[in-house]
């Protein structure tokens, strides 16, 4: 029986704040832990990604400003570009800081440069790795257009005591539209994650259930990721993620079961597949 392919996930969400590299690094963590083969990209110029998961980055000699930059005479491998991580299983596709200079002339060739990092990814990384996460950044930039030109889903992380990060969805979700119609119609608006929860707040309360009226409970993991100190931690100390640093803790606990949901729904997508 032939191996099916790996699904390509979007983490993306137009605002600040809303969690969206620490689902990207915890979730890809914790499903290669589950021994799945992870890829994640790391889509944004600022590289909070590669900097939570290469301990040491000076081995980076190709990454995503490489295989982005539309007037490079001689793209690098890809293979050249993945970089193994802290965790087994999980590899990552690195950025650096440069990459954010890349947006103009990218933007020059529009609408052909909506298909570079699908062009230069997808049939690799589909038929080598499990799961692929793009950690996007927090703008509706070109660089977020590829990744989702690039993607098979969307998942929108939302930050509990924001309700500014509900605009955020909506602008993902119309964005999401545009793409589909542009180009990769099979483009889906898997769910959105709530992030940075205190169950004990009003406000966090109050929001959760405007996201259930405006998207639809369905839409939403069962799963939440609670407010914690040891995320503000790692993100300071870098070189690891919550389940080397504290993997008992309620931010660990949380993932884990975000990582059942996860799983289900694609294991059922892969029946369904054949």
């Amino acid at each position: 029986m032939n191996k099916q392919r790996g699904f390509i996930g979007a983490i993306s969400n137009y605002k600040g704040g809303t969690g969206k590299t620490v689902t990207s690094v915890s979730l890809s963590a914790i499903l290669a832990i589950k021994g799945k083969k992870v890829l994640l990209v790391d889509n944004d110029p600022q590289s909070d990604s590669t900097r939570a998961l290469i301990q040491d980055q000076s081995v980076i000699e190709n990454c995503m400003y490489d295989l982005l930059d539309p007037d490079s005479e001689k793209k690098p491998n890809l293979q050249d570009c993945i970089y193994p991580t802290i965790h087994s299983n999980l590899d990552i596709l690195p950025n650096i800081s440069e990459t954010s200079g890349l947006e103009i002339p990218l933007s020059i060739k529009f609408p052909e440069s909506n298909y570079t990092l699908r062009n230069q990814i997808y049939d690799y990384v589909t038929n080598y790795y499990d799961y692929i996460l793009i950690d996007c950044p927090p703008t509706l930039s070109v660089f977020v257009s590829n990744a989702l030109y690039c993607a098979d889903f969307v998942m929108i992380p939302m930050m509990a005591g924001s309700g500014n990060s509900l605009e955020g969805i909506k602008g993902v979700l119309e964005l999401m539209e545009s793409v589909k119609q542009g180009g990769n119609p099979n483009l889906k608006f898997l769910k959105i994650l709530i992030n940075k929860i205190d169950k004990r707040k009003s406000a966090h309360k109050a929001n959760m259930a405007n996201a259930e009226r405006r998207f639809g409970k369905e839409k939403i993991f069962t799963s939440t990721i609670p407010t914690s100190s040891d995320f503000e931690t790692i993100e300071a100390m870098r070189k690891t993620t919550i389940f080397s640093y504290s993997p008992g803790s309620k931010g660990s606990v949380a993932f884990r079961k975000l990582s059942v949901e996860f799983l289900k729904f694609f294991e059922t997508a892969k029946k369904a597949e054949g």
